[in-house]
Parts: structure tokens; sequence; C-alpha cells
């Protein structure tokens, strides 16, 4: 294990966590029949389309034995267990770690040679860990069958979410003859959770342009609710960002300007015109006092009480609202429309990824895990992920559950805006600088936007120059 991707582990903090297991070893409980073992690898073999010597461990067709480490909550027991029912000939044992001793036990499993067959990682370590070789390439598994059989696994994903995977392992790694060292589990988008009985009983309807979005915020203001906030004072750079995506895009991706070589900068008139929209939001009353201030908790209380009509919003984020909407309360979401008449993007993306070790004794049986946990099976069983956007296609809750995340599916639609495209959140020091000091003072009128797109400017040549 090399002194970098420790260094790394240990630097940054992640945002999810768990943590476990060493490469697998075999099962320690007795053996079962022959018979009986050549039955349960036949009928698996069988139930996913592939070759039963692709599911038989070596040593005489014993228990294929995996640990499983995953920093996500949502992955839990219970899934591995309704994994291990349906695969006899598969032992797992599964490990959580929170997130704040996440990154220190991965660090040191990594240089014991100890990593768990599957684990839990983010886009801040993907393309380092492949760099050291940490991951197992799964191209041939993706051109192979999904779990349930009826496609090729790569097929089954949502294909905006796999350009953008494969575009972080592009822009962190550079050409490779292989992107898929990993797979996306669960897919962040962020739409417009909004209550429904405002909007019937204003007689609005979900806005397909900004115009309309505007004089839907107007007319929920007039009405005497709060129009518009953000899920956490933590997302209050959403907004800008989502704007400078519409405004900045002809500039960064048609005409190829760049931060970086300075042909691009935070003066630029398009940078300017996406934090001016955004003080216009605030200066019409459409955002909520609280924006700034917030936290999660506060921001679902308002939204439950009637006093908020609309909430931007991450999918993994609704659970709390929908278990405690009164029954009168009905819900649904929209992708925000594009400020500039552009197909509207999404921030987010596939952060939060699965792979399998490269040191892995058992990469038949890892990767049907892998298959499953990212399967339709999975994602419209589990209890955990009921509200969880998969990133697959064809996934089906029923009807209510498929209502309420339409809109997070239609956010993806156009694909996702590029985790730096106006650089205020190149570094930690700039998006919090960025978030909580230059946004609140210049929307509250404390400084001009020029201070803002200058000392932005500042921060960020600062921060090439140490690079």
């Amino acid at each position: 294990m090399k002194k970098r991707i420790l260094t790394l582990m240990l630097g940054l903090t992640m945002t999810v966590s768990a943590m476990a297991g060493c490469s697998s070893s075999a099962d320690s409980t007795e053996a079962a029949p022959a018979e009986e073992k050549a039955g349960n690898t036949q009928e698996t073999a069988a139930k996913e389309n592939i070759s039963a010597d692709k599911v038989t461990a070596d040593a005489g067709g014993e228990k294929a034995s995996i640990r499983v480490l995953s920093a996500m909550q949502i992955v839990d027991e219970e899934m591995m267990q309704e994994f291990m029912d349906a695969n006899p000939d598969i032992t797992v044992e599964f490990e959580y770690v929170d997130s704040g001793n996440y990154s220190a036990k991965f660090a040191a499993l990594a240089s014991a040679n100890e990593l768990p067959d599957v684990f839990w990682t983010q886009t801040g370590y993907y393309c380092d860990q492949i760099k050291e070789g940490l991951l197992m390439d799964l191209s041939d598994a993706m051109a192979s069958n999904s779990y349930e059989g009826d496609k090729a696994w790569k097929d089954t994903f949502i294909p905006n979410l796999l350009t953008n995977f494969e575009n972080i392992a592009l822009s962190g790694c550079g050409e490779m003859e292989s992107y898929d060292y990993g797979v996306p589990f669960t897919m962040t988008t962020v739409a417009v959770m909004y209550d429904k009985k405002i909007y019937d009983d204003l007689g609005l309807s979900e806005p397909e342009t900004w115009d309309a979005f505007m004089d839907n915020c107007k007319a929920v203001k007039d009405a005497g609710y709060t129009p518009l906030t953000v899920q956490s004072n933590v997302c209050a750079d959403w907004i800008p960002r989502l704007l400078w995506d519409q405004y900045c895009r002809d500039e960064i991706e048609v005409q190829g300007l760049s931060f970086a070589d300075k042909g691009m900068t935070f003066e630029a008139e398009s940078v300017k015109k996406g934090l001016s929209q955004f003080k216009e939001m605030w200066d019409e009353g459409y955002l909520a006092e609280n924006y700034f201030t917030a936290d999660i908790d506060t921001t679902a209380q308002m939204f439950l009480q009637g006093e908020l009509a609309q909430v931007l919003i991450a999918p993994d984020k609704i659970s709390y609202i929908m278990d405690n909407a009164p029954e009168t309360m009905e819900l649904a979401t929209f992708a925000l429309p594009g400020a500039a008449g552009l197909p509207s993007r999404s921030l987010g993306g596939s952060s939060n990824i699965f792979a399998v070790s490269a040191d892995t004794k058992e990469p038949e049986a890892a990767v049907r895990f892998l298959k499953y946990l990212t399967s339709r099976t999975n994602f419209e069983t589990a209890e955990t992920l009921k509200y969880s956007n998969s990133g697959l296609e064809g996934v089906d809750k029923g009807e209510e559950l498929n209502q309420i995340l339409a809109g997070y599916a239609k956010a993806a639609d156009g694909g996702f805006c590029p985790d730096v495209f106006v650089p205020t959140n190149a570094s930690t020091e700039i998006s919090s600088q960025f978030r909580d000091d230059l946004l609140p003072n210049y929307l509250l009128g404390d400084i001009s936007l020029e201070d803002v797109c200058s000392r932005l400017q500042e921060m960020y040549d600062s921060y090439l120059e140490d690079l």
C-alpha cells in the first residue's frame, strides 16, 4: 500500500461511512452433501443465466465467503441476509463503520493488504484507488448478464449516470482501456419537492420554463407562503451553481474556456449574471429568510407545517418528510428548469460507488453480490432503499413512490453539472468562504457583486499557485 493513498484517506472527510473486512476465506461451517451443493449452484446459475462453474468455489464446491464494507446506512444486515437467502452458495460477512472512523480504518486495512472483497467508496477517492491498483476491473462483468439475467449489467443503468461516472475516471486517471473499476450505487440528483395542495389551491402547475418557475414563486409568496429554500444551509451554493451551469455553459463547454488557464475568470459577465439572478430571487422574497442558517430538520418542519411550498432537496433526504407528512399532504417533485433556456442539468451524479477489491479470492461471488446490490430486485424490495434514487432503468416502486421520484429521474435526463464548473468548490476553503461569507453578505447588500467576484478570483489564484 503506497503512502499516497494513506495520506488521502486520512486527510479527507467522507460524507457517509462504514468499513471492514479482509479478503475472503472458506466458510467454517460443515459442508453440505455434494448433491445438495451441486443443486444449489445449478439453481443459482440458472436464475442468473450464468454458467455453474462461475458460481462454484474452487475448493470442491464449498461455499464462497466474502466480506462487505459499507459506509452507507441504507446498506444493512437485512440486505445481506436477503442476498444469502437467494444465493445459498455464498456467505456474506458485513460491517458498517460510521463516517468519522471510515477513512482511518480503510487506510489501515489497505496498508495491511486486508481490504474487504466488496467496499464502498466515493468519487474523491476513486481515481487514486484505481491508480494504486486497489480495484478490480469490472469491464467483463459489466458486459455480462445483470442479476435478473434479462440484459447486460451495464445496460441496466441510466446512460447519463454512467457517462458521469466514466467522466470521473477519465478526468482523474486520463485515458485508460477500461473505466469500469466500480459501479454507481444510488443516483444523486436534486429536484424541487413541492406541496401539491398549495399548487392546486393557487391553480399552479409544474413549471417547464424558468419564467414559469419564477411566476409560481411569486404566486406562492403573494399567498403568504415561503416559496423556496434548499434542504439545509450547507447546500446554500446549490442555486448559484445551477445558474452558472446555464449561463457559463457556452464559454466553458463550447468555446473551451477554462478557469485553470484564466481564459475564464470569476469577473466574467456570465458568472456575474448567475449571481445577479440569485440575488433577484432573494430581493423578490422567493427564498426563505433562514436560507443560510436552517439545518435539514428545520427545513423539514417548515415544509411539513405548511409554511414552505417548495424545497430543493436530494432524494436521500426526503425520508423524514415522507414518513411524517400528514395524510392531507400530497407531495411531488419536478426538475428545476434551466434559467437560460438550456436543458437543465442536475448537481450530483454517481458520488457513491461500490467496488471489488483487486485482491479478492472470490471474484465471482463478489461480482454476483455487487450485481445484487445494484439490481432492480434490491431497489424494489429493500426497505432501506425505499426513497433512494437508484440510477437504474425500469425500477418500479409503486405509483405513489414513482410519482415522488419522477422529478429526480427527470433531473438526470439532461445530464449532470461537472463537479468543478465554476470552481467555487475547488477547495474546502473557497467553498466555505463562498457559501458562509460571500453569498450571505452579498445578498444582504453588505458587499458588492464586484467584491464577491474579485475575492473569489483571488482565492482561486492562490489555490492554483499551491497546486
